[in-house]
């Protein structure tokens, strides 16, 4: 009897411990899995609490899952702002928008859609309101339009505070790199990246996610990920 006891009591130990690692790898989108998780927890901790009767710190423990919890809800709302943002942008630019078929994507990263009568130097957005680049050149058919797949253009971002992170470049393969972060700005990898506001893009839209970042004698080097998306065949300008 007092085998079983003993054996069942160290099965659920270790169930405690994978539930644990389990909690904390799970992601925004995995949150009721994250609860199921922290409500486990409480149980084994409830459980061990009576095997093992302790009362100094039990205020303190409930304070730990109830923050666990937050954290949850806070990861779910940091998934929301990609959306917050583009509903800000479009209440500024949606009475300008005009959408464009896309004739060809070329190998260089640049775009030739059909000419719905803008200028050069028009913004390009996708779908989403994730930028795509601007119109470079206009013709009697069609407009180029260089997007941030091609490689060398510059332009100045911001995280997701709109504070300054640095002039970013772009590189091949679909990313852009940021070189001279300061080593205090705070910036993890996931977060968004949008531009800041210079003569090439304006202030406030979406360019990508962070997916590393390099430590440097000059500070931090940040590697994005762009997350424009052209399956639809259509292109979005702003006039």
């Amino acid at each position: 009897m007092f085998r079983k006891k003993t054996k069942n009591i160290l099965i659920i130990f270790l169930l405690s411990l994978v539930f644990y690692w389990f909690s904390s790898q799970a992601l925004a989108e995995e949150e009721p899995i994250f609860n199921i998780s922290l409500n486990f927890q409480k149980l084994i901790k409830n459980f061990w609490q009576k095997v093992l009767p302790s009362q100094e710190e039990d205020f303190y423990k409930e304070k730990y899952y109830e923050l666990l919890q937050e954290l949850a809800k806070l990861k779910l709302t940091l998934k929301q702002v990609k959306e917050t943002e583009i509903i800000s942008q479009r209440e500024k630019y949606l009475p300008n928008l005009i959408s464009a078929d896309i004739l060809k994507i070329d190998s260089l990263g640049y775009i030739y859609a059909e000419n719905p009568k803008v200028k050069e130097g028009t913004i390009v957005l996708d779908k989403n309101w994730t930028l795509v680049g601007k119109v470079s050149k206009i013709t009697k058919n069609y407009l180029i339009i260089t997007s941030l797949n091609v490689p060398g253009l510059e332009f100045n971002t911001a995280n997701i505070d709109g504070e300054l992170l640095g002039l970013g470049k772009t590189i091949s393969n679909g990313f852009l790199e940021i070189n001279y972060v300061k080593p205090e700005t705070q910036i993890k990898i996931n977060d968004f990246v949008l531009t800041y506001g210079d003569d090439n893009f304006p202030p406030g839209f979406l360019v990508g996610t962070v997916k590393k970042i390099n430590k440097t004698q000059f500070g931090q080097q940040i590697i994005v990920q762009l997350l424009f998306e052209l399956d639809s065949g259509k292109v979005y300008l702003i006039k």
